[in-house]
């Protein structure tokens, strides 16, 4: 109740009081911002996938070297991609092999978690030993060094920190943009370049976490497998192929590695006490590479949409143009590449090395740095022209979908 006195005389006037409200059919600035931002975080933080941590990394560690792998997924969304779709084809060659060993309660569960640095070897007389891959566990077991572990699904995913109905909510909240873009362009509402580049990440993401749905997240701690054998009798067995100096553990005979950064993995700890998140890992079939490079051209054309949108001056309308384009000829370069390769080497010893190994090996590298490199440059100038646009957009850029419109009427 307020009062208010006119003409010496005190009224009593009563607040309004109203029904149903419809929000406001506009939005701010701030608005799309923070629905862009909340969506990156979501989508390049909480569904990275990395490998299993050294066990005296602190939180901090691992807190920034998942920053910084969300970072590198902002400037190349694809990579995730990439990295998950050969994690994914490398846990399902371990199932077969297992399989055709008799066990066949090995699941993609487990190769994933073998994959990640999940299993260690307490061999007698040697410190605790990581097991790099799923492959090298199966060399173990075959050949009698270890027994095969008796860790069951669900103790895998007691481990992960998140279940189906947590990546579903991530799914959920980040199709929320999703819908809100395909409803803007059916409505013929502007979208500001802020929001296709953040659908672009939206959309590797989903690949990236369709590859990863069955793979723990962000295990903690590995399994310590204890045997009576010692590293000598494992390298005695092997022969001729064990003898070389190891690079990163005694077990990489069975598979050699392939990591992106090889000279800087040359400066850490000898054996090594987790497993690189820059391990490349192939994929089984020249079909798989194919549709990946079939998926990264679709999400890269979503910048195509923005072709004819009005940008605050014509020279910035260029610049996003030229980007676009230089970004789709960087990767039917770095495609062709990869499919030459695949034709060259071929599939007959697939392993974490016969493919990825290219990157490493002068002159052949300039096939995959050149093109990263430039490509980098490229999606810094879209990132940076998203964000700067936001200073002057069209005016139905802030008006809000109605979906009223799609509501049945009676």
């Amino acid at each position: 109740m307020t009062t208010t006195l006119d003409d010496n005389s005190t009224t009593t006037s009563h607040p309004a009081w109203l029904g149903w409200v419809s929000s406001p059919d506009t939005r701010g600035t701030m608005n799309i911002i923070w629905s862009c931002v909340s969506t990156l975080v979501v989508c390049l933080y909480y569904m990275l996938h990395l490998y299993v941590p050294a066990p005296d990394d602190s939180y901090w560690t691992r807190f920034w070297r998942k920053a910084r792998w969300a970072f590198l997924g902002l400037l190349a969304p694809e990579l995730p991609m990439l990295f998950a779709c050969g994690q994914w084809a490398s846990a399902n060659r371990s199932v077969l092999s297992m399989q055709a060993l008799g066990h066949h309660e090995w699941s993609i569960e487990h190769a994933f978690y073998a994959d990640s640095g999940g299993f260690v070897v307490d061999f007698r007389g040697y410190d605790l030993l990581l097991v790099s891959s799923a492959k090298q566990l199966e060399y173990l077991v075959r050949n009698g060094y270890i027994a095969m572990p008796s860790l069951t699904c669900d103790d895998i995913r007691d481990k992960s920190r998140a279940d189906g109905m947590s990546k579903l909510v991530i799914c959920v909240q980040a199709g929320w943009l999703v819908l809100q873009v395909l409803g803007r362009a059916v409505q013929r509402l502007a979208i500001t370049p802020l929001e296709l580049a953040t659908l672009s990440v939206v959309g590797c993401s989903f690949t990236t976490l369709w590859f990863w749905r069955r793979k723990p997240l962000d295990v903690g701690e590995p399994t310590i497998i204890t045997t009576s054998y010692t590293i000598a009798d494992v390298l005695a067995g092997a022969g001729e192929a064990a003898k070389e100096t190891f690079v990163d553990t005694p077990l990489e005979f069975i598979e050699p590695e392939a990591y992106i950064s090889r000279k800087r993995r040359a400066l850490q700890a000898k054996p090594m006490r987790r497993i690189p998140n820059d391990r490349d890992p192939q994929a089984s079939s020249l079909a798989q590479h194919v549709s990946l490079g079939v998926s990264t051209a679709a999400f890269a054309s979503i910048h195509l949409a923005a072709w004819n949108a009005e940008f605050p001056s014509r020279w910035e309308q260029v610049f996003w143009r030229a980007n676009c384009l230089v970004m789709w000829v960087l990767l039917a370069v770095y495609g062709t590449g990869e499919v030459v390769v695949c034709y060259r080497e071929g599939y007959s010893k697939m392993g974490l090395d016969t493919l990825g190994a290219y990157k490493r090996r002068w002159p052949d590298c300039l096939w995959f740095f050149v093109p990263a490199g430039m490509y980098l440059a490229t999606r810094l100038g879209l990132l940076f022209e998203s964000v700067w646009s936001l200073r002057s957009l069209p005016e139905d850029a802030f008006a809000t979908v109605n979906w009223e419109d799609y509501l049945p009427h009676v």
